[in-house]
Parts: C-alpha cells; structure tokens; sequence
C-alpha cells in the first residue's frame, strides 16, 4: 500500500516537473526583449518605419525607451504611463495599435519601472521632481533626434500628474498636452472614490463588501506609505468590481498580467521584476502623489490643454477631473468624456480617443 501511495506521489510531482519546465521554456520563449518590426498585410518590413527599443541616460540613471511608428516623419507623442510604475507598452500595442499609424510613439519605461528598473537605483532619486527633470531631458533629446521644434506629450493616470507638471514648466517644449485619467488632487480623490465606492455596495446589497469597506478609514494626510498601500489594496478592489477601476469591464487585472508575460517587449528577468518594480516605485512616489494638488498649483498653462476622461472613473474620480478643467486656463482647452470607459479610455474606446486625438494634432 505505502509502495503504491509513494509511485503516486512520484507520479504526480514528475508531472509538476514537467509543466513546470515547459512554462519555463514558454516563458524564456516568448521573452526576448525584442519589439516587432513593423510590417505590411504581407509580412514586409515598412519602409521609413521605426521599432526599436533604446537605452539612453536620464538624470544620470540608465533608461529604456520603445519607439514604435509606420512612418518616421509623423508626429512624436511621448507617452507617460501611470502608475506610478506600471509601462503600458503591452497594453496599448493589444488595445490601440492603431497609433502607431498616426504618430511615432514613444513609450518610456520611466526610472524604477518595468525594463527601466534596476537594483542599483538610488531610492532618494525617486521623487516627483527627478521624474519631472527626466521627462524634460527626455523631451529634449526627441526634439533632437527626430529634428522638431516641439513634440506631443501625452499622459495617463500617474502619468498626467507628470506631464502636465512638466508642460506647465517647459511649454517651450510641446505643441500640447493630453491627460487620460487625469490625476488633480489624488489626496481628495481617493476620498471620493472611497465613498462612491461604499455607496455602490450598498445600492448593489453587497453585504460582505459593505461590511468590508465600513470598516476601512481613509487615510490622512500624515498617513505613511504603508497604510495607503493597506487600504487600497482593499478599496480598489471593490472600484474594480463596481466598473470604476482600470477599465468598465469587471475582468480584473489578470488580463493585463497575460498581456504583459506574453509580450516579446520583456527578457524573462524583467517580467519576473515587473511587479518588484512597481512596488518600488509606489513605495517612494505615491507620497509625492498625494502631496501634490494641482488646484493650487496650476491656474494657468502655456500650452494647450486636452483631457480625455471616462465618466465611469473613479480611480481618479470622474467629477474631480471636471471640476480641475472648469477652473484651469490654457490657450486652447478642451474635456472629453468617454461613456463606456473608466479609467483608461485610450484602451477602452480606441476607435473614438483616436478619431479625437488626430483631430486635435491635426492642427498643428
């Protein structure tokens, strides 16, 4: 008997084995750290097409940067992903592969993050002010490169803090400015996504979850990064669940996770980083998030201003965004709202956020 429960085991762990060495030959696979050369309906590589992914250094720290467009002379549009910490080169070449028609984009894997992301950072360097020194370096190393007078700056969630930061600074370096989710005032933000939140559980008669959330306190503003992290690590949850979160549908994160370990974009040791990286980041930037209200520091910019926000959001809440546009002044303005999105319309609603956005860089 014991002979027979011990050939079973051995079976079974043999088994274990062998899926697990596959995944890992899957993974190792599909991880060249590569991105795609662009090509026609026939496979051809296109002409006057750029794919290719670049170190350059930023702010004395080694960084990465993937450039993706059909044509080399179309617009740059520097792409600032949220976060903080989180690329989203994955997701919008799956989501929106259209852009890469359109302009020459620019995906920048920011200081600490996915392929930028490396053990030897210094963590004083991760503050909002050296990321803004990053993205202003970085801007003009483009305008350079490619020979503009100015590019396109385009920011999304964590990534609109930053963008409009540094265009408010340096206008002299951009035609205009585009925020997705646009963050304005995360420390009120998150009160009002708590309440819409607990709200929402109780007009769905979610028991658990309102027991769950009448329990939760929304930090202050002397709250350390630690109890941020513990109390969204709940709330956001539930914003998720509710369709307020990443995007309307209520799919979870896994989707985005599959998207990231399939991409050809990452070696095997920044995948298995990826996450590592994102929480370094956050650990040293989301203080600096929730300490900055741009209601009081911004009133005025010199560039034109362009939002793009889903009316689901309530990551950064929908109605602050509006509130933030109302008050702002810019030479040109405008607000978009998308009625299927939460907050990532550029993935959620393609076809309209691009029809807008080549609308819009059109003129200039």
């Amino acid at each position: 008997m014991k002979k027979k429960i011990l050939k079973s085991f051995l079976y079974v762990v043999s088994i274990l084995a062998v899926i697990l060495i596959l995944s890992i030959v899957i993974l190792w696979v599909k991880s060249p750290g590569v991105t795609k050369t662009i090509t026609d309906s026939e496979g051809n590589p296109i002409e006057g097409s750029i794919s290719t992914i670049e170190k350059i250094t930023l702010g004395g720290q080694e960084q990465h940067i993937i450039f993706r467009g059909v044509d080399y002379s179309k617009p740059i549009m520097l792409f600032l992903h949220g976060g903080p910490g989180s690329p989203e080169v994955a997701f919008i070449k799956h989501f929106n592969p259209d852009l890469e028609n359109d302009y020459v984009m620019v995906y920048w894997e920011q200081r600490g993050a996915g392929k930028s992301y490396s053990k030897n950072i210094s963590p004083e360097s991760m503050t909002l002010e050296q990321m803004i020194s990053d993205t202003r370096e970085l801007s003009e190393y483009l305008a350079n490169r490619f020979n503009r007078d100015k590019i396109f700056v385009m920011g999304h969630s964590w990534g609109s803090l930053l963008g409009i930061l540094t265009a408010y600074r340096y206008p002299e370096l951009y035609h205009a400015y585009f925020g997705i989710g646009q963050v304005c005032d995360q420390f009120k933000g998150e009160q009002i996504s708590y309440k819409w939140t607990y709200n929402q559980a109780i007009e769905r008669n979610d028991t658990k979850a309102t027991k769950t959330l009448s329990r939760l306190i929304v930090p202050d503003s002397t709250a350390t990064v630690n109890e941020w992290m513990n109390f969204l690590m709940i709330e956001r949850r539930y914003v998720n669940l509710y369709g307020g979160g990443t995007t309307r549908e209520t799919t979870g994160m896994w989707p985005l996770v599959k998207l990231v370990m399939n991409s050809g974009i990452y070696t095997v040791s920044e995948k298995l980083n990826f996450m590592n990286a994102s929480m370094f980041s956050l650990e040293h930037l989301w203080l600096d998030v929730m300490n900055t209200n741009l209601f009081s520091e911004i009133d005025s910019m010199s560039v034109p201003v362009y939002i793009f926000h889903g009316i689901n959001d309530y990551t950064t809440p929908y109605p602050l965004a509006i509130d933030f546009y109302k008050q702002l002044k810019a030479p040109q303005k405008d607000f978009f709202s998308f009625e299927e999105s939460a907050h990532s319309p550029i993935m959620e609603e393609p076809e309209k956020f691009n029809s807008i956005l080549r609308n819009l860089t059109n003129k200039y």
